[in-house]
């Protein structure tokens, strides 16, 4: 650990949290989508579609695994028919998984694609990039599956890969036959899968101590996901740029179809907000917390945008980045408190905020107020194509 890294741990609580204990699920799957299920614990369910098809497709070989990413890389819209050449078993799976659940509505899908339009795009892409981006850090198992896996040693290519799957949620485009949300989707899931396997094999990863003999549960991914959509429903209305009811409700029912796209059980996707703030209140704050992980994958995603040089200019994204997402949350990544510039953001991002809402073309102060690479993240958000394609991994973190 570098002496900075130290000092940050140390900032943000001291010694590293070695465990996750959530508390009895007791949310009701009457709340969601499904309206009946078993009501099992989400903490202790997997992905029993995916999970055994990707563990005999690792069975075969790396050079295989290898391969099917080859195979995969030139897959890239939802109504493009499978590259030859992959197995039978991944055909299979991959067919049953693309397919978008009877229960979703493409007016919904195309009303929420209004989203990434001038007046709430510049704003999802913010929240997406310096808040939930950061508050990702701040999840402990997320914080250690990250870290330990092969894409904590590339955050910016993690960043393009998560962001892309992000943006296409909220484009309209995305859920078209030659967008890209489905396929994203299903790689996503994959590489879930993938993780599963190999990240148990990873003694760092075992030594945690995270509490699970396997990553990413079904919690996780719901945890996950209140750290995204939940969590920018709930700043669009502490910043009084709630959009309509309507608008709201397709925001939710997106994130719901790509969840259930993601091998979410359907039992455990909130039908309403009402429900989505219940299941948040339960999950959230357990599962966060101070890791020495969670510090430097934080400093890795600055690093990513910024390089590791410019301090003046990392210490400003900090302070605007614990205005984001609270002192709670900033102080388990251990960033920067400045009493100088803490009051500045508190009155500079409302204007920001008014101005965007408002029909004045331009304010020079406004347009200056937020540093150069905030601009970067959003442009990372917003970038076109498919830059960074999502593959399996070959290996866990390397040594």
């Amino acid at each position: 650990m570098t002496n900075v890294s130290r000092r940050r741990l140390l900032a943000a609580g001291g010694a590293a949290a070695t465990s996750v204990t959530l508390p009895l699920w007791t949310w009701a799957p009457s709340a969601s989508i499904a309206g009946t299920g078993a009501g099992l614990d989400p903490d202790h369910v997997w992905d029993v579609r995916a999970d055994p098809v990707i563990e005999r497709l690792y069975g075969e070989g790396i050079d295989k695994v290898a391969e099917v990413n080859e195979i995969l890389e030139g897959w890239t819209t939802n109504d493009q028919p499978l590259p030859d050449g992959l197995p039978g078993y991944l055909v299979d799976f991959i067919e049953e998984a693309r397919r978008l659940p009877a229960w979703a509505d493409q007016g919904k899908l195309q009303l929420a694609g209004t989203f990434n339009e001038e007046r709430y795009g510049f704003f999802l892409a913010l929240l997406y990039t310096l808040g939930s981006g950061l508050i990702s850090c701040a999840i402990k198992r997320e914080a250690w599956s990250v870290y330990y896996s092969y894409g904590g040693s590339d955050m910016r290519d993690r960043i393009a890969k998560t962001t892309v799957l992000g943006y296409d949620v909220m484009d309209a485009q995305g859920w078209t036959a030659s967008g890209r949300l489905m396929v994203n989707s299903v790689k996503t899931r994959m590489v879930h899968a993938a993780v599963r396997h190999l990240l148990p094999q990873s003694p760092h990863w075992s030594r945690v101590g995270a509490g699970q003999k396997i990553p990413i549960s079904q919690a996780d991914i719901l945890v996950t996901f209140h750290s995204l959509g939940t969590w920018v429903m709930r700043k669009f209305t502490e910043w009084n740029i709630a959009p309509s009811e309507e608008l709201a409700e397709a925001f939710l029912h997106a994130w719901n179809v790509d969840l259930h796209l993601l091998g979410v059980q359907d039992q455990y996707l909130p039908k309403d907000w009402a429900a989505a703030y219940a299941q948040y209140d339960q999950v959230m704050g357990p599962a966060t917390g101070g890791t020495r992980e969670g510090v430097e994958l934080a400093q890795a995603l600055l690093d990513s945008v910024i390089g590791e040089g410019n301090p003046l200019l990392r210490h400003e994204l900090e302070s605007l980045g614990r205005y984001v997402i609270g002192d709670a949350y900033a102080d388990m990544i251990g960033f920067d408190r400045d009493p100088v510039l803490a009051p500045l953001w508190a009155g500079a991002v409302p204007l920001l905020v008014t101005s965007y809402q408002s029909t004045v073309p331009n304010i020079p102060i406004v347009s200056n107020l937020l540093p150069e690479a905030v601009h970067t993240f959003i442009k990372i958000y917003f970038s076109p194509g498919d830059p960074a394609p999502i593959t399996l991994p070959l290996s866990n973190r390397p040594e």
